[in-house]
């Protein structure tokens, strides 16, 4: 985000208000800014050239929030900022959703994209190649498995219908099904008597991988399949 050099935060976030004809009301608009400075914890007395990169990307957040509109994009929005200001944008996604808006988000964060959006778009080369909701794109996709391995015959794992890439590691068994199946496996597990299962569904980054891995190394792919968060 660049700013104005000369120009206080507060002054280019009241420029960018009136090129977007959101002024009009002033006394609205004053109560708009000032809750937002005062979320956001900006000092809009500082020129621009005196901003960190956050404190930038403050300026831009608070300039959107402040004029209300039908469509909010943000294109790495939280770039810069430190965790409790992330979640301070989160709260204001999720007011102007409230409010009958909708929010365009392009992010590489994938768990915020995954806490914040309703539907996912996966874009390559310029063109989408993945599209739906969590819930669809997750069912199209295997769910993981895992639970203590102790006590428990590896063979009849194995024989669960579905279950695929069988592999015991650390203590925990671990396999994959396909989501859509995975309720139909639950009472061969129980006749199994499993300790310590965990049933979790492909994450968003395991998603994006699917369309991205022959890009990473196959060393780290796996590493990143596992996090909650790119």
């Amino acid at each position: 985000m660049s700013l104005w050099p000369n120009l206080t935060g507060g002054e280019a976030i009241d420029l960018m208000g009136r090129l977007r004809g959101g002024t009009g009301d002033r006394a609205a608009y004053a109560a708009r800014r000032a809750r937002l400075v005062a979320a956001f914890e900006l000092d809009p007395r500082k020129k621009g050239r005196a901003y960190s990169k956050g404190n930038r990307q403050k300026v831009a957040l608070i300039a959107a929030f402040a004029t209300p509109a039908d469509l909010y994009i943000f294109d790495e929005p939280t770039s810069g900022l430190d965790p409790l200001m992330e979640v301070r944008f989160a709260r204001e996604v999720a007011r102007v959703k409230e409010e009958g808006a909708t929010v365009l988000l392009s992010s590489h964060i994938l768990s915020e994209v995954e806490r914040l959006c309703d539907r996912v778009s996966i874009v390559r080369a310029g063109r989408t190649v993945e599209t739906g909701t969590l819930a669809d794109l997750r069912h199209l996709t295997r769910t993981s498995v895992e639970f203590a391995a102790e006590g428990v015959d590896p063979a009849r794992v194995a024989a669960i219908p579905g279950a695929a890439d069988f592999a015991v590691e650390q203590g925990r068994v671990r396999f994959l099904i396909d989501s859509d199946r995975v309720a139909a496996a639950l009472p061969a597990l129980a006749a199994l008597d499993v300790h310590g299962l965990t049933v979790a569904p492909p994450s968003l980054e395991e998603l994006f991988l699917r369309h991205y891995g022959d890009l990473v190394p196959a060393s780290d792919a796996e590493g990143a399949t596992g996090r909650g968060a790119a």
